[in-house]
């Protein structure tokens, strides 16, 4: 049973890295810095650079490239996603885009752990609060998740903190 759990934790925050990171061809690229760019459709809003923290654990996510770190508003909903620098180490976040938004589901990779967060499909793994100060959101809660080199180890919860700029 710790094996089917663990497998899908780490199957769960390999998808949410994905969806945080994808490539929606419609979607106007953002290039570093604090940009914004409309796709022909008018609805997509990209930026990247600005404010960006992440923290795990009480200390800063070593191994992310914080300049890599990006925001995309489409369809009602926010994904926010990194590229990995130095190793695995990466970011997904996908939250609703609404007045008090929501997190649907976080992925990262942390010395080599898969941590989720998930509130899909009525499984809720994690926990996450969203709070937003005009541009600047700032996600806080704890990601469980299981040891990628050693799945057998068991369940592991790591609080974090992400604070980003998204216009």
């Amino acid at each position: 049973m710790k094996r089917v759990v663990a497998g899908a934790v780490g199957l769960l925050a390999g998808a949410a890295l994905l969806v945080g990171c994808s490539d929606d061809k419609s979607a106007a690229t953002a290039s570093a810095g604090d940009t914004q760019a409309n796709a022909s459709a008018g609805d997509t809003q990209a930026s990247a650079g600005g404010t960006t923290e992440v923290k795990v654990d009480g200390g800063d996510l070593a191994g992310l490239d914080l300049n890599s770190v990006t925001c995309v508003k489409q369809g009602g909903k926010i994904n926010i996603g990194s590229g990995a620098i130095g190793g695995q180490q990466g970011l997904g976040i996908v939250m609703t885009d609404t007045d008090a938004p929501t997190v649907e589901s976080l992925g990262m990779v942390v010395d080599g752990n898969a941590l989720a967060v998930s509130n899909i499909g009525g499984m809720q793994s994690g926990s996450a609060e969203v709070k937003v100060d005009g541009d600047t959101y700032t996600i806080t809660g704890e990601a469980t998740g299981a040891d990628i080199n050693n799945p057998m180890a068991g369940m592991i919860t790591k609080p974090f903190t992400v604070t980003v700029s998204c216009k």
